[in-house]
């Protein structure tokens, strides 16, 4: 088992990263020529700094970058417009921030995607690694840049927000909005984030805006959040370890004991239900996705002791208990092979029990009772197949996990889990 995940994690990011996921689209050469047919849509948590497009199934492959193109669009999903000029360079996400403030400046290339567009100005946004940026761009004029820095005093000291993009957005109100004082109260307690920015931006075009691509998708699929539910078959294997004299030799020094381990396994084969919820890095892709998971299950586990009595006489006991867990697993979700009519992914996290036992019987068969944590814990791994952005097939695996704290013996689970989830 471990080989298998050391594996995974060598070979799973390549996977990742050459997996393609071509939608229908277009690009705009700089010589105002149009190609249309497919580009490979990638998660892009950071602004792409190239796109690879391809004329039809099977063509070959041509990869644009910002100074090749002047823009492209994902049908019904993106739009990206190319830039060169002047961008800032300031880091600007906390807690990736200067100790001073930094003005520097470099003449880039970068693709800007389109937020929101109207009869007077166009928002566009760009990131990357600690950075952001937003572009404003009044009817048939290039983009300019919302400045924005923030930066610490000292080492330890306060924030500076040096909101620039306030006075930006003052002489946009003032020229389409007649200075209207209701909207340069938003100015002024305006942050630098999309929300905030798409707002203003609505206002100064009277709210007669036309989304991109991006923001349409977004009104079809409100959430970035996504339920689910389903139902498993447990088969969990308990397992009950302990150690025990093996050899006794007597010598002149004593007598020396040697001790080896025995165990004892006890199935169970029981229902699973789960609840969660899956975020999306992007929505439209759901290649990558932190996923939650709430289950319910328990297990029954049977197995014997033998006890050495003060007598030197021996007595075999034997255990029993019922088990019921909930739990709670965090994970992080790829999907290997990503269409919208089929999925394939890979996952894995970190399983959180707490469990109560219904039934224990150490008591009856021990005046000591035995003492089974309430708290626990495992690491799962799954995979699946997501038909149609609907139903779920998935399998979990997990290798042992003890729920006591002697140090002769403990008690463990494995599981492996058969199930079926409704996506809704």
């Amino acid at each position: 088992m471990k080989l298998l995940f050391f594996t995974l994690l060598v070979v799973f990011p390549a996977i990742i990263l050459a997996q393609p996921n071509y939608h229908e689209g277009y690009v705009i050469k700089n010589n105002g020529d149009t190609l249309k047919g497919f580009i490979n849509y990638r998660e892009w948590t950071y602004s792409p700094t190239s796109i690879e497009f391809k004329p039809g199934n099977g063509a070959d492959v041509t990869k644009f970058d910002p100074g090749t193109i002047k823009s492209f669009q994902i049908n019904g999903l993106e739009n990206y417009i190319s830039y060169a000029g002047l961008v800032s360079m300031n880091e600007n996400i906390f807690p990736a921030l200067p100790y001073r403030l930094d003005t520097t400046t470099q003449q880039k290339a970068i693709f800007l995607k389109q937020l929101v567009s109207g009869n007077n100005v166009t928002l566009y946004y760009n990131n990357e690694r600690n950075k952001k940026r937003f572009f404003i761009a009044e009817a048939n004029e290039p983009p300019v840049e919302l400045k924005y820095y923030e930066y610490y005093t000292a080492i330890g000291g306060n924030e500076i927000y040096d909101n620039l993009f306030r006075g930006q957005l003052i002489v946009l109100n003032n020229k389409f909005k007649n200075n209207s004082q209701k909207l340069l109260n938003a100015i002024a307690q305006a942050t630098y984030d999309q929300p905030d920015l798409e707002q203003i931006t609505t206002q100064l075009n009277d709210g007669n805006v036309s989304s991109s691509p991006a923001n349409k998708n977004r009104n079809s699929h409100p959430h970035l959040v996504r339920l689910f539910a389903g139902l498993g078959a447990n088969d969990i294997t308990t397992t009950y370890k302990y150690s025990q004299s093996v050899t006794s030799v007597s010598n002149s020094n004593g007598t020396t004991t040697t001790y080896g381990y025995a165990s004892y396994h006890s199935n169970t084969i029981a229902p699973k239900i789960n609840f969660g919820l899956d975020v999306f890095i992007n929505p439209n892709v759901q290649q990558l996705i932190f996923r939650s998971e709430l289950s319910f299950s328990y297990s029954n586990g049977l197995f014997n002791r033998t006890v050495e009595l003060i007598d030197g006489n021996y007595v075999t006991y034997n255990y029993k208990f019922t088990q019921y867990t909930t739990s709670l697993t965090p994970q992080f979700l790829f999907n290997v092979y990503n269409t919208d009519k089929l999925k394939f992914y890979i996952d894995g996290g970190v399983t959180l029990n707490l469990s109560s036992y219904g039934y224990n019987n150490a008591a009856e068969v021990n005046q000591n009772s035995l003492q089974l944590n309430s708290f626990w814990a495992y690491f799962p791994f799954q995979a699946g197949v997501v038909f149609n952005k609907k139903t779920e097939i998935y399998f979990t695996y997990s290798t042992g996990a003890s729920f006591s704290n002697y140090s002769d013996f403990s008690v463990s689970n494995q599981y492996m889990c058969v199930g079926l989830k409704v996506l809704f």
